[in-house]
């Protein structure tokens, strides 16, 4: 316990030091190598440490607010980066690499146990899968890095290494990826709060999927790497997709046969553990101060958070076809237009966004009565669309105190986003709709089997700055839909090379009506959807498209290490 109890440390002892100084450092205490990698156990606790680096709901909003970051949602501030507003890193980037460095000692040790394989396969899968995880993160927000697999010593001559070209940081990713699946135990073994093999092979869909798209849009740009090949991407995409759709494994929507209300209740969820959808979930337990408070944040409170009239707009009627959002706006304003959209419309459109009369507390009977757009700070609902996905009525943690009351989960990795990959990568590859897969979605949420509407037909269309086919078009609308503030739209945007969406657009409301709120009178546009911008953003968002898709590399490490280039629109 000594040990693992060390290696904790690590990332605040990171804070302290320059990169080099980190790298060169001795990673164990007087306990030394040899004197702890010796059994199963010793495996097991050593990789125990990585799971709370996994993303969590955390003391905020959770989940739900992660969509901040793009076109899905804004809070009472602009978003910085898809303003162009971020500023030069000054400082280093060794808390990033914090436990890339942690798992290469595992690598570079683990074979030292005198156990028997099986009895830490696991384990070594889990290995794999975190420094896939891990490596992935930098891929997003940095492009190329420098890849390292083994621990750094002093002298090191790799310690000032330039940075390796982002295919072959995918290509080791899912490396590591496919002996994760190899090795994890299944979901029937392992459970869904654990790592398992259905896991990797959604991580492995997304990380494919990922990078094939940023690679075809991107092409042409200093964000593109020479000589890539999307369709090898999207061809492993497919095939882990395949693996997990057509082999014997722990996988499902969950569908009660209840469209007004699967959908909505999967999100707000305690306890994940029979949930077949739910590959892999952070578990919370208030009672050991493990608590969130995701249900604060959407029973009683906000976090600022506004969903967007684009992301609204998206959801296609009933019937399957675009739906008149405008048209409807001309005439029905606030509450009585949230009340006929979702009488109207996707049925999962009402599980994401707050509607009069929705019950937001069981225990004291408390329903919705209208958006907090005249409340000021973390009351406030900027656009009048407020987040209901994730709330949970009946939850202990409903209407609620702040203090990390709620024990809602944190998915991970679930089967609907591993359809939405496989449906996306197969068109993008072949052309060929995968209809069965998109249809488990629509048959869950009650809807007309899905289908290619004209982009000529949607009242609402979306820009993606460059042309896409009407069956493409329709495939990101799905993803869209499903996906709502699950946290992957910034990635998306970002792999579609889609600032087309946002760029010099007002993010905007819901039509106000001044009768609900005598005294209140937010900024308008001329259609008379609430502009909470107004002022802030006059011509829109500012993204800066030759610089904005990825992260500087901070200052100081530029001049520790030579080698190291600046990303483009950076310099």
């Amino acid at each position: 316990m000594k040990f693992l109890k060390y290696i904790l440390c690590i990332p605040v002892l990171g804070l302290l030091v320059s990169c080099e100084d980190f790298l060169d450092r001795p990673p164990l205490d007087a306990i030394g190598t040899d004197s702890y990698w010796k059994t199963a156990g010793d495996l097991e606790n050593y990789v125990m440490q990585f799971y709370p680096k996994l993303p969590s709901h955390g003391t905020g909003a959770g989940m739900p607010i992660e969509d901040a970051n793009s076109d899905n949602m804004i809070l009472a501030v602009a978003n910085a980066t898809l303003n162009g507003e971020r500023p030069i890193t000054t400082g280093n980037w060794i808390g990033d690499w914090d436990e890339i460095r942690s798992l290469n000692i595992f690598f570079d040790n683990y074979q030292k146990v005198e156990d028997g394989f099986d009895t830490y396969k696991h384990f070594v899968g889990e290995a794999h899968f975190f420094k896939a995880w891990f490596y992935f993160r930098l891929l997003r927000v940095y492009g190329d890095v420098p890849w390292y697999a083994k621990e750094l010593t002093p002298g090191d001559e790799d310690l000032t290494k330039a940075r390796d070209p982002r295919t072959l940081v995918a290509d080791s990713v899912l490396a590591h990826i496919d002996k994760a699946i190899e090795y994890l135990d299944p979901r029937s073994d392992a459970g869904n709060s654990r790592l398992n093999k259905e896991a990797a092979l959604a991580f492995k869909t997304r990380v494919a999927l990922f990078e094939g798209t940023w690679q075809k849009y991107h092409e042409g740009t200093p964000f593109a790497s020479e000589g890539a090949d999307p369709a090898k991407y999207f061809q492993a995409c497919v095939d882990a997709a395949e693996e997990l759709i057509n082999g014997s494994y722990t996988k499902g929507i969950y569908n009660t046969g209840s469209p007004d209300w699967d959908y909505y209740t999967l999100f707000g969820l305690d306890n994940m553990s029979q949930v077949e959808e739910v590959l892999l979930y952070r578990i919370s337990n208030s009672g050991e101060s493990m608590g969130n408070n995701v249900q604060f944040y959407t029973t009683v409170r906000t976090n600022e958070m506004g969903i967007t009239w684009s992301l609204v707009s998206s959801y296609l009627g009933k019937n399957g076809e675009p739906y008149d959002y405008l048209g409807l706006a001309s005439t029905t304003k606030g509450n009585a237009f949230l009340s006929q959209v979702a009488n109207d419309c996707d049925p999962r459109l009402k599980a994401t966004v707050w509607i009069p009369g929705d019950l937001r507390v069981a225990s004291s009977g408390e329903v919705f009565d209208k958006p907090f757009i005249d409340k000021g700070g973390e009351e406030v609902c900027p656009t009048g669309f407020q987040v209901k996905k994730f709330s949970n009525p009946g939850s202990p943690g409903a209407g609620g105190v702040w203090g990390g009351n709620s024990e809602t989960g944190y998915i991970l990795f679930r089967y609907a986003e591993v359809l939405l990959n496989y449906a996306e990568a197969k068109y993008e590859m072949e052309g060929t709709v995968a209809y069965d897969a998109l249809n488990l979605l629509r048959q869950r949420a009650g809807m007309p089997d899905f289908s290619i509407n004209p982009q000529g037909a949607d009242l609402n269309p979306v820009d993606y700055g460059y042309p896409v086919t009407d069956a493409l078009y329709e495939i990101r609308r799905e993803r869209r839909v499903e996906l709502a503030l699950e946290g992957q739209r910034q990635e998306d945007y970002q792999r579609w090379a889609a600032h087309g969406l946002f760029k010099g657009k007002k993010p905007l409301g819901y039509p106000f009506d001044a009768s609900e709120f005598p005294g209140f009178t937010p900024p308008l546009d001329p259609n008379g959807l609430i502009d909470y911008f107004a002022n802030q953003l006059p011509s829109g968002f500012q993204f800066k498209e030759n610089r904005d898709y990825l992260d500087d590399i901070p200052q100081t490490e530029l001049t520790l290490n030579p080698n190291l280039e600046q990303n483009p629109g950076w310099e």
